[in-house]
């Protein structure tokens, strides 16, 4: 174990102290400057390999470059995050003019002065840099990628300058998601540039706080008391309870939820599996392929312990201008990602309830959604301020881990309700607030249970409860039925004899032990006190489930999930493809009787 903890950690600290750049952007053809993808340039990483070299001015610049394209403000750098500016300029130059053919060193005067005007800084230097490396034959491949990199930026203002002025609006849309994007990368600050020690010192913390927080919930457990057979038995007695006619009587009056609503929430779905691609080319890539409703301007895809990774974008079909009631808000969606690797794990493990907002909430969750909230809220206010609109409309999605860290930002959000209008979806959110704090969330989060899934059930008492009820299941009765047959069976299937007395004998010493035993350690974990529960899920919760003949959906009270289900598929329940998505493309076929029926977005 503690071999397997070194392995992982070491694995996680070194991908996420690395600075991790794009390796694919907009490179320049010959004397035409026109810029086309190139899987092979390699521009940011070669410019960073450059920068590695130069001075700290260069770095400066290169920071301006990548994150600053219409203003001299001094920038933080995400670099990875950037390249969308780099994706803009590239379709400006397939639909504007060329440049005439020029020689090389006017190419590159006209490229600085271009990038002067736009950035407001001196590049002087670092110009000279490269110009002096190419005449001493120096040059490499990152002088180059500077040369034409500096001619591409004159080509895409001598383009933008030329669109017809009917275009206006659709120019000021993408220049406005455009400034968003560039805005978030500088307030987001630089913390995807950690260094190693540093992030070591952030994990450490974090994994001392969590071995607190279980040795508070499971320090005084005999562990050797959980049988393996104790576990067996009762999953089988847990199922012969929680069966789908229980199920559909337990949601006997509870309203079902619409054909519409399972549409929008699959689409929801969808946003939310998006986040836990591994590159932001893909997330961009989902969002452009099955919906062009919204446009990515930023993604964190690192993590730290509770810093989730998340993205954020804009729609894109969203009026901009000011002057109408009907389009007094501006529509921002932040997506959540939930539990993937090593850091979102001490997340979801500091499980202790901690005071927040006149209850009780996931400490660990707590602190998730804070961060979620101080990284972006000046982004928020900014972003109203340049399109002088009276509120943001902020849709927060989530799935498991992303689901509390959501519903934690929303609530906090939600206090700035001159500014801000928060409202939450979240999937298999775990065990989250208590029960007064979840229902004064009703009104802006909905919470989507699948069937078993365990996660929204799960919390420091309900898991300590469960394993009490394990240990004092009496499973002897079923257990001895169990060893009759299996001695009956290789007494009948062995190559030699066995008498019935042996038989006998062997389950007459095994019946002894377990009743001498076995049972009295039954009888004292029976009596030992449970917990209390104080966290549920939050806001409004709805449960899918199988009802025996197909899948329900029913709005339920978030107290129905204050203990865990145990069920053979209570963690693949959980899982948003084979679980979450499974259940609504089960419930519309079953609702509609079509067994043909697939939603217009597709979950892989």
């Amino acid at each position: 174990l503690r071999a397997f903890f070194l392995i992982n950690l070491t694995i996680f600290l070194c991908h996420n102290s690395v600075l991790v750049v794009g390796s694919v952007g907009a490179s320049c053809e010959g004397d035409d400057a026109v810029c086309v993808d190139d899987d092979s340039s390699m521009l940011f990483d070669v410019f960073t390999k450059w920068i590695d070299d130069r001075s700290l001015e260069g770095q400066k610049f290169l920071e301006q470059l990548l994150l600053e394209p219409s203003s001299g403000d001094k920038r933080g750098s995400d670099n990875g995050e950037s390249k969308y500016f780099f994706d803009e300029i590239k379709d400006a130059f397939a639909s504007g003019t060329q440049t005439e053919e020029e020689n090389v060193e006017t190419k590159i005067w006209k490229g600085v002065s271009a990038l002067k005007d736009v950035m407001g800084g001196s590049i002087e230097q670092f110009i000279s840099d490269l110009k002096a490396d190419m005449e001493t034959g120096t040059g490499d491949d990152t002088s180059n990628a500077a040369f034409e990199f500096a001619t591409c930026f004159q080509t895409f203002f001598s383009a933008k300058n030329s669109k017809e002025e009917n275009e206006e609006s659709r120019k000021m849309a993408a220049e406005f998601i455009q400034k968003a994007s560039d805005l978030s990368q500088y307030l987001q600050g630089d913390k995807s540039t950690r260094g190693f020690l540093e992030l070591y010192d952030i994990t450490m913390k974090a994994l001392g706080e969590v071995t607190k927080t279980v040795k508070r919930n499971f320090g005084r457990i005999h562990w050797h008391r959980l049988k393996p057979f104790s576990i067996i038995y009762f999953l089988e007695y847990m199922e012969s309870l929680f069966t789908p006619s229980w199920k559909r009587r337990a949601h006997a009056f509870a309203p079902e939820v619409s054909v519409e609503e399972v549409i929008e929430l699959h689409k929801a779905l969808y946003l939310a599996n998006l986040a836990y691609l591994n590159s932001i080319e893909e997330i961009k890539a989902g969002l452009q392929e099955e919906s062009s409703e919204w446009e990515l301007i930023y993604a964190q895809l690192k993590t730290a312990p509770w810093e989730p990774a998340h993205y954020i974008a804009l729609r894109k079909d969203q009026p901009l201008l000011q002057g109408t009631v009907r389009h007094n808000s501006l529509d921002v969606l932040l997506v959540v990602r939930g539990t993937k690797d090593f850091a979102n794990v001490l997340s979801d493990g500091l499980l202790d309830a901690v005071e927040f907002r006149g209850g009780y909430g996931h400490a660990g969750l707590v602190q998730s959604g804070q961060f979620l909230v101080d990284h972006h809220i000046d982004l928020l206010h900014s972003l109203l301020k340049m399109v002088k609109k009276e509120k943001i409309k902020l849709t927060i999605i989530g799935h498991s881990l992303g689901a509390g860290a959501a519903t934690i930002a929303a609530i906090i959000f939600n206090e700035d309700e001159k500014a801000i209008d928060a409202n939450v979806v979240g999937f298999g959110c775990p065990a989250l607030l208590s029960k007064e704090l979840s229902e004064s969330a009703s009104p802006y989060v909905t919470t989507i249970i699948s069937d078993s899934d365990m996660i929204p059930r799960l919390s420091g008492p309900t898991l300590v409860n469960a394993v009490f009820d394990i240990m004092s299941y009496d499973w002897i009765e079923r257990g001895l039925s169990d060893l009759r047959d299996g001695l009956h069976f290789l007494r009948s299937n062995l190559l030699f004899d066995i008498s019935s007395e042996q038989v006998d004998s062997v389950y007459d010493y095994i019946k002894n032990f377990l009743e001498t035993y076995i049972r009295v350690e039954i009888e004292e974990m029976a009596k030992a006190p449970r917990k209390d529960v104080v966290l549920i899920p939050p806001g409004r919760c709805t449960h899918f489930y199988r009802d025996g003949n197909g899948v329900t959906g029913q709005q339920s009270s978030c107290e129905f999930f204050d203990s865990l289900e145990m069920s053979r598929t209570m963690i693949d329940d959980h899982m948003i493809g084979i679980g979450y998505n499974r259940m609504l493309l089960d419930y519309m076929r079953h609702r509609l009787q079509n067994y043909q029926f697939t939603f217009e977005q597709t979950i892989v």
